[in-house]
């Protein structure tokens, strides 16, 4: 989005300076004479022309200052997950780190804990490609179904999809996490927990990420 403000407001100012241009023009088909010396002062010929111009200018920067706007706050935001992912990162790598994190699961088993945290960096990535378009709807409920087909996804959703949902704050976000919701609704009553440590569990588990890594790198490519 960033590269089409420049580009708009170009296009707003172009469209501007040509319709002055062709103002002579259009004045001349409305009068039957085609004379200047008719009108009472040329002045008064380019009033329209001028508040025409005055009217684009005023667009292209209201336009402008806020595609600009909404770019800095996404930024802004992108930034602040970052860190948040670093921060759970260290907090997976290194128990010392996650004590300060308080009660992160009721989880007590190292495993299940890491697993947890792990969790919460997927589905934070997802959110973010989510609200930047380039993780669709439909990809996003196949992996969704994905991870709540085994325990680990459907633990840390019990346990975060209160307060994820509470905290939405912006209308994708609220779309994302009620997709999410749905899909967590669907697998508890409908799909049997998947066992991922068997060999057909994990193969399973494997292709359906695979593709849904796959679709993201397309994605990517494209933009």
């Amino acid at each position: 989005m960033s590269h089409l403000v420049p580009f708009l407001t170009v296009l707003l100012v172009l469209l501007a300076v040509v319709l002055v241009a062709l103002s002579p023009l259009a004045l001349d088909v409305l009068d039957d004479g085609g004379k200047w010396s008719q009108r009472s002062e040329i002045g008064q010929t380019y009033g329209a022309a001028a508040a025409l111009i005055s009217v684009f200018a005023l667009t292209a920067i209201t336009v402008s200052l806020v595609l600009q706007a909404r770019e800095a706050k996404l930024a802004r935001e992108q930034a602040s997950r970052t860190t948040h992912n670093e921060l759970i990162t260290m907090a997976l790598e290194n128990p010392l780190y996650r004590e300060c994190w308080g009660v992160f699961s009721d989880e007590k088993d190292e495993n299940s804990l890491k697993q947890q945290l792990y969790m919460n960096l997927i589905v934070s990535y997802w959110q973010t490609r989510f609200e930047l378009g380039t993780f669709s709807e439909t990809h996003l409920r196949h992996g969704a179904a994905s991870i709540f087909s085994a325990r680990p996804g459907r633990t840390f959703w019990k346990d975060a999809r209160e307060a994820r949902i509470r905290t939405s704050q912006t209308r994708k976000a609220r779309r994302f996490h009620a997709i999410l919701d749905e899909e967590y609704d669907k697998s508890i009553s409908t799909t049997p927990v998947l066992d991922t440590s068997t060999e057909v569990g994990g193969t399973r588990m494997a292709t359906l990420l695979r593709k849904i890594a796959d679709h993201l790198d397309e994605k990517q490519q494209v933009n």
